[in-house]
């Protein structure tokens, strides 16, 4: 079974770190030693949401600066999303502490190495196409390619530090990328107009000839429909 250490703070390495529990992983999250309360326990609701993201992880009181008394063989894997600045405070290089503990480090930071935020990704990566989606998009699909990113190089035996950039994994998850650039409207750029997106209350799809329906589903239509384990959590 994998170990991951997760350090940092807010919903970002939490993700990564559940996804990664959720795939079989062994996952030891560093929380402030101080009893200093995360970010997300200061949202609405946020302790609901701090429980949906740690289930499942041993959570320690312990300070990121302390990835120094490691010894190689403490850890498989190390995710982070704190700043290259704040390490260098500290006087840690994650590069040289990935090679002495022989394990990927990976860091999900800025583009500029500033604070990371959800809005700002979605603002670089999403809404010249797209209004702001009331959601943590940034946040979550930053996660899912921490996650990634450390279950490829554990698999394929590379340590070393790697850095994830927050509103690039944003982007990657739009059809084309750079390298295709359209104009975006309120459906896709590659099919015909009106034969594949909003239609009345719901969507529209026009698939050999043949026109598919379907309405916006609620809560409760999830509920009853999607795969999850009977307690709400989506089943991967």
């Amino acid at each position: 079974m994998p170990r991951i250490l997760e350090l940092g703070s807010y919903i970002l390495p939490a993700y990564a770190g559940m996804i990664l529990r959720e795939q079989g992983c062994e996952v030891t999250k560093w929380t402030h030693p101080e009893g200093h309360p995360d970010p997300v326990q200061t949202l609405t609701r946020g302790d609901e949401l701090w429980t949906w993201l740690n289930e499942g992880k041993s959570l320690l009181p312990r300070p990121a600066t302390d990835v120094r008394t490691l010894a190689p063989g403490d850890t498989d894997v190390v995710i982070d999303n704190i700043r290259s600045a704040t390490w260098r405070s500290w006087d840690i290089d994650p590069r040289a502490e990935a090679r002495r503990l022989n394990v990927p480090w990976i860091s999900m930071r800025d583009e500029f190495d500033g604070r990371s935020f959800d809005a700002v990704a979605q603002a670089r990566a999403l809404m010249e196409h797209t209004p702001y989606i009331p959601l943590y998009l940034g946040d979550t699909s930053g996660g899912l390619w921490l996650a990634f990113k450390a279950l490829a190089l554990l698999t394929a035996g590379r340590a070393g530090h790697h850095t994830l950039r927050q509103s690039s994994c944003l982007a990657k998850l739009v059809e084309g990328e750079l390298r295709v650039p359209a104009t975006r409207g309120s459906t896709p750029p590659w099919d015909a107009p009106g034969t594949y997106g909003p239609h009345a209350n719901g969507v529209r799809v026009v698939y050999r000839g043949t026109p598919v329906h379907e309405p916006v589903r609620d809560h409760l239509w999830k509920w009853r429909h999607l795969r999850h384990d009977g307690t709400g959590r989506i089943v991967i």
